[in-house]
C-alpha cells in the first residue's frame, strides 16, 4: 500500500489544476472563443512566388486593354495575346487555389481578373511607342516567370515554364 496523501498535497494539486483550467477558461472567455485558445506561431509565412506572376499577368490584361482603347487599329494584334493572357490568369488562379473572381466588363472583353491600373504609358499619338511599352511589360513578366522556373516545385514547373515561353512569344508578336 502506498503512502496516504496529506490534505495539503491534495489541496495544492487541486488548486494548480483549477488554476490551469480556470486560466484557459478565462482566456477563452476574453477572446470569445468557445474553446481554450492555443497560441499561433508568430513565424510569418512567405507569400507564394506565383502571386507575383499572377499580379504581372493581371497587369498585362490592363495594359492590353489600355493600348487597345487608345489605338483601336492595334486590336487585331492585341486581342489574341490578351485572350491567352486571360487564360494564363485563370490557370494561375487555379494553381494558387484562389476563388474565381466575378467577371467584370472591360474595354475589349470580359476579364477574369480584378481590374488594375495600367503600368504602360500609352502614347496617344504613336501606336509604335505604345506597342514598345507593352512589349517591355511582357518581357518583364516573362523574366519573372523564367526566374521562378529555377526555384519552383516539380508540379508547378510546367506551368511556370509555359508562362515564360508564352511571354517570349508574345514579345516577338508585338514587334
Amino acid at each position: 500500500m502506498g503512502t496516504p496523501l496529506s490534505r495539503r498535497r491534495v489541496l495544492v494539486a487541486f488548486a494548480a489544476g483549477a488554476g490551469a483550467l480556470g486560466g484557459a477558461g478565462l482566456l477563452s472567455a476574453c477572446t470569445g472563443s468557445p474553446a481554450p485558445v492555443t497560441p499561433i506561431s508568430t513565424v510569418p509565412t512567405a507569400p507564394d512566388p506565383l502571386l507575383a506572376v499572377l499580379d504581372e499577368r493581371v497587369g498585362l490584361l490592363a495594359d492590353y486593354d489600355a493600348a487597345g482603347l487608345q489605338h483601336p487599329e492595334l486590336l487585331a494584334r492585341l486581342l489574341p495575346l490578351r485572350k491567352q493572357t486571360e487564360e494564363q490568369v485563370a490557370a494561375l488562379r487555379l494553381a494558387l487555389a484562389l476563388p474565381r473572381p466575378s467577371p467584370t466588363a472591360t474595354g475589349s472583353g470580359t476579364s477574369t481578373a480584378a481590374p488594375t491600373t495600367t503600368a504602360v504609358p500609352v502614347d496617344p499619338v504613336d501606336p509604335a511607342v505604345t506597342l514598345a511599352a507593352v512589349r517591355t511589360a511582357v518581357r518583364a513578366s516573362g523574366s519573372t516567370a523564367a526566374a521562378l522556373c529555377e526555384t519552383t516545385t516539380a508540379q508547378r514547373a510546367p506551368l511556370v515554364g509555359s508562362l515564360a515561353a508564352a511571354a517570349a512569344c508574345h514579345e516577338l508578336m508585338l514587334r
